[in-house]
């Protein structure tokens, strides 16, 4: 008998006494591809959100923090106000050169100077980042430039004394676009080998927001002509951060790497965005491995119930199976026949959960504002019944201190195929052994059973 026949004869046991005749043998059927749509749908959230706050977390520490590839001045800290200019100036022309001869397999370049000082603002103070960067630094960078949100000022700097804040630092410190603040940094004194404190005053001149609060609570930007008067030499790192067609593209990655590397005298060293921010990276996919590994168990006990199905289907079929049997069909071809069952069942739960899973996962944004909506809504009510004087505190299921304010939608069809396959695949194996029990009866065992 063939294959096709088998698939007829597994569509015939699932339709299971059409009619109105009750069986537990569909109830089961039913109840299991339920059981896996309902599970698959968190499984597809949680990759689609896995992989966009991945990824839009990623994509701003790249294109506003370390740049897709980075230049740094790694020499040892001059001993002398003299050397500290001569490096200032061999910096520059290694960088110009970097500039002039990668130019093929770069797309971009900017200079900074990162250290790091006190933002002293009206109401409060806070460490941060310094970053001396070059006029245009975000204007020109149109990557950097949509991932930037201008709460309020401009991007631009307004003479040599305008300061760029993170929406955070501004807030915790009390400061609003045309005020004035002070950094706080320590400066060498080159005679005793000693340092000493250094206020410079600034307006602030732009707040700006990437919408991922651990950057917008470091972020303090200043033109690099002010870098020499606010960062010490000792204690900063001087860098040109360079950008690329692809930075995901690790072929393209290593060869513009080679190619600078061949550029670099002693003392100049090139890195990678993946060099620069791995243990984020890392941490970041092992927290999804993590996530993806107990969805995989909640489909796992799920497909269970189709095996369960499977075995009720195969006693509600016994006499049909005999028969078959006496009739000199093979043990493989009624093997194969409800194994082709199982199948059918997983792809029917799969069809539930990845329209469900993908719907809500495009939705994801929306949902969690209702979510919070509602929750809140409770939290206020559940207050109001207790006779609770004052209003609870908001709950927010995705803090913006850790998260993205807004996640990034990315559905990746390579991870929902194998999604898909291991579904299917799992919904086959778990309906292996009652499927080969089915086949190996005898036929007049079956009959006495019946």
């Amino acid at each position: 008998m063939n294959f096709l026949l088998a698939w007829k004869l597994a569509l015939r046991y699932l339709g299971l006494n059409a009619g109105k005749a009750v069986s537990n043998a569909r109830k089961s059927l039913i109840g299991a591809v339920w059981g896996i749509g309902i599970s698959i749908i968190p499984l597809v959230i949680v990759l689609v959100v896995s992989d966009g706050m991945i990824k839009g977390i990623t994509s701003r520490m790249i294109e506003l923090g370390s740049g897709h590839l980075q230049v740094l001045d790694l020499r040892p800290a001059p001993r002398s106000a003299q050397t500290a200019d001569d490096r200032k100036q061999s910096a520059q022309e290694v960088f110009d050169s970097i500039r002039m001869n990668a130019h093929p397999v770069l797309t971009g370049s900017r200079r900074q100077q990162e250290g790091t000082g006190l933002l002293i603002g009206k109401t409060g103070r806070s460490g941060g980042t310094i970053r001396a960067i070059d006029a245009g630094y975000f204007t020109e960078n149109p990557a950097a430039r949509n991932l930037l949100t201008v709460v309020d000022g401009s991007l631009e700097f307004d003479g040599t004394r305008s300061i760029l804040l993170g929406k955070k630092i501004a807030e915790q410190t009390g400061l609003k676009v045309g005020d004035s603040c002070s950094l706080l940094t320590l400066l060498p004194q080159y005679s005793g080998n000693q340092t000493k404190p250094k206020l410079t005053r600034f307006k602030v001149g732009g707040i700006l927001s990437s919408g991922y609060q651990e950057l917008d609570a470091l972020w303090i930007f200043i033109p690099l002509a002010s870098a020499d008067a606010v960062l010490s030499p000792q204690s900063s790192l001087s860098a040109l951060t360079v950008s690329i067609a692809d930075p995901f593209n690790d072929t393209l990655l290593m060869d513009a790497k080679d190619t600078i590397q061949q550029l670099l005298p002693a003392g100049f060293s090139v890195y990678t965005w993946q060099d620069l921010n791995r243990s984020q990276f890392y941490s970041f996919q092992t927290s999804k491995n993590l996530l993806m590994f107990i969805m995989f168990l909640i489909l796992l006990a799920a497909s269970v119930n189709v095996s369960s199905a499977m075995v009720m289907l195969i006693m509600e079929r016994r006499k049909e199976i005999a028969i078959l049997k006496a009739t000199g069909a093979h043990p493989f071809f009624i093997t194969l026949s409800f194994l082709i069952a199982g199948l059918f069942t997983g792809a029917a739960g799969l069809c539930i959960g990845l329209t469900g899973g993908i719907l809500a996962a495009l939705h994801i944004n929306e949902l969690f504002v209702a979510f919070e909506y509602v929750i809140n809504a409770g939290q206020s009510a559940l207050y109001y019944m207790l006779g609770k004087t004052g209003s609870p505190e908001t709950i927010r299921l995705l803090a913006p201190e850790y998260y993205l304010e807004y996640i990034p939608i990315s559905l990746n069809a390579a991870e929902l195929y194998i999604i898909a396959a291991g579904t299917l695949i799992l919904s086959v194996i778990v309906c292996l052994l009652p499927a080969v029990y089915a086949g190996k009866e005898k036929p007049l065992d079956s009959m006495r059973k019946v």
